[in-house]
């Protein structure tokens, strides 16, 4: 039996697609619960120039922020992508995923880096989320010092950092759940299927291509229905109701030529005398 002629049985037993669903939302509840959830926790800190030696508002380092203390803030947030880095994030409890940007300004007229450094890191708990952000940040100050100490930028020249914004609470982010439960549950389901299409002639017993129960073999009766439908040049599929009445006419019509020749034979055979 061919896969598409299978595949047209099954869809015929409500009981197999049955099968195929259940195994299909078994195998997605099985992704659901086993995907793991990434949660995300962001901060912002800012570089401020050190103050001014004078007093008055030049000793403000908030109000003396300028192009340049941007590009270092850019230069800082560069630094972030080193293994020293990623080791004391995933220490503090992140899962080595994280990203460090700088915040444009958002005046179209003014399109220019602002000393704001963004940060977001992830990992598998909420803790352990807003823990690698809280190392994140800390790795901001001390990579800024790194840089400048490296340029031997005195300690009283060294801009510093501010937290802008805190690391928040770890939150739940992406459809990690969603994706693994589709996933899985298609393939379970497409598992379940190929291994009914495979299973069909078992099913039937064996009997696929066997003899039926008027003794006439199956393979015959569909090579007889399939001549029959070339030769009637017929376009229009059969309703289920025409195909098992066809099926039933040629069987027969097959059962009844095979009676007629197994009673040709017998009269054939020749009359052996007794013994006497």
């Amino acid at each position: 039996m061919r896969v598409d002629e299978l595949v047209r049985s099954l869809t015929r037993r409500p009981v197999a697609l049955l099968l195929v669903a259940v195994v299909g939302v078994l195998g997605a509840a099985y992704g659901w619960t086993s995907a793991s959830t990434t949660y995300e926790s962001r901060a912002v800190v800012l570089v401020i120039p050190p103050p001014a030696a004078d007093g008055g508002a030049a000793a403000n380092p908030l109000v003396n922020l300028d192009y340049n203390i941007s590009q270092l803030a850019l230069t800082v947030s560069t630094q972030l992508e080193g293994d020293d880095v990623r080791d004391a994030v995933v220490a503090a409890g992140g899962d080595g995923v994280y990203s460090a940007d700088t915040l444009s300004s958002d005046n179209a007229a003014v399109a220019q880096l602002t000393p704001l450094i963004s940060l977001t890191a992830s990992g598998d708990s909420a803790d352990g989320a807003q823990g690698a952000a809280a190392a994140l940040v800390e790795q901001v100050s001390t990579q800024l010092t790194a840089i400048q100490t490296s340029a031997s930028v005195a300690p009283a020249s060294q801009a510093t950092t501010v937290t802008s914004a805190a690391p928040t609470t770890g939150v739940a982010v992406g459809n990690a759940q969603l994706r693994a439960a589709g996933v899985t549950g298609l393939a379970a389901g497409f598992v379940a299927l190929v291994a009914l299409v495979a299973l069909t002639p078992l099913l039937k017993g064996g009997r696929g291509d066997g003899p039926g129960r008027s003794g006439v073999p199956r393979s015959a009766v569909r090579e007889l229905l399939q001549d029959e439908w070339q030769r009637s040049g017929r376009n229009v599929p059969l309703t289920r109701a025409e195909a098992r009445q066809a099926w039933r006419n040629a069987e027969a019509r097959l059962e009844a030529q095979q009676r007629s020749g197994t009673r040709q034979v017998e009269r054939s055979r020749p009359i052996r005398p007794g013994r006497g």
